[in-house]
């Protein structure tokens, strides 16, 4: 799968839909009606998911700046 995202350093394709970055976060992309959307995990968070955005690039941003709440829907 290509996503035309340029991996930024501490993010690790880890498998088909699941990425992982050296904190311990991770990205998990999954389809809905036909689109992908991808589920942010807080390494340490109670909840299966602590985001949600549109994109790959979008899901490394909001994980890497520190930019959500947890249970964050992002509008896009």
């Amino acid at each position: 799968m290509n996503t035309g995202t340029p991996f930024a350093s501490r993010w690790q394709h880890v498998h088909a839909d699941w990425w992982q970055d050296n904190r311990g976060n991770d990205i998990h992309r999954i389809e809905v009606d036909g689109d992908a959307l991808y589920h942010c995990h807080l390494a340490g968070s109670p909840l299966p998911w602590s985001a949600v955005a549109k994109s790959l690039d979008e899901a490394m941003s909001v994980v890497d700046e520190g930019q959500m709440t947890e249970g964050q829907m992002i509008e896009g």
